[in-house]
């Protein structure tokens, strides 16, 4: 991560890009170490929130899946989302397609007979328990979302606050440079022959 060399103002567009690809190496290129170090430690931050969180779906969707094969006898493996939803709403696969067909008439999707889509929930409680320990899964999940948005937010606001910056730099160097141009010294011989210097102002 360069700083601009002696003399080279940071340039608003390079500082911006910089900290769109890393949140902070803007600010490090444009002379603010302080923001630099605030905008990629909460970068950090946030990248371990959203690993926390993901673990933590992973662990407790293994929990629920576990209890409702020690609970329902259900086979879980390979048991899309719809699936898991009507597990944790009704008694058995039975009451499920029972319902399905009051309410859907011949157009409703039932439960094949079989093992493979069975379940029998040992009580009601137990099956109130699977849909706590599935919601707080997807609960985990959620936030591993937000973290990611959080993410992108950082990587945004990091690159605005970078460019504006590094602006302001580059626009009081442009300043002091058009300053000395107009601000110069002249040498030379006045009409008795002696030597003359004289401060120059152009407008």
């Amino acid at each position: 991560m360069a700083l601009p060399s002696m003399g080279e103002a940071p340039s608003g567009k390079r500082a911006f890009w910089r900290s769109l690809l890393v949140p902070g190496w803007g600010q490090r290129y444009a002379g603010r170490s302080t923001s630099a170090v605030r905008f990629l430690t909460f970068e950090l931050a946030l990248w371990g929130g959203y690993f926390g969180f993901q673990r933590l779906g992973e662990v407790r969707e293994d929990n629920f899946r576990s209890y409702a094969a020690e609970h329902a006898r259900a086979r879980m493996e390979g048991k899309d989302d719809q699936f898991l939803d009507d597990l944790g709403f009704y008694e058995n696969w039975l009451q499920h397609d029972q319902f399905a067909r009051y309410e859907e008439g011949p157009s409703a999707i039932l439960y094949p007979e079989g093992a493979e889509f069975f379940w029998e929930w040992d009580g009601d409680a137990s099956r109130r328990r699977y849909r706590e320990l599935r919601n707080s899964s997807e609960s985990a999940g959620r936030q591993a979302l937000y973290m990611t948005g959080l993410v992108v937010a950082n990587h945004l606001i990091s690159a605005v606050h970078a460019g504006r910056s590094a602006g302001r730099i580059e626009s009081e160097e442009q300043g002091k440079t058009a300053e000395r141009r107009r601000t110069g010294v002249e040498a030379g011989l006045d009409r008795r022959g002696g030597m003359r210097v004289a401060l120059v102002r152009r407008f």
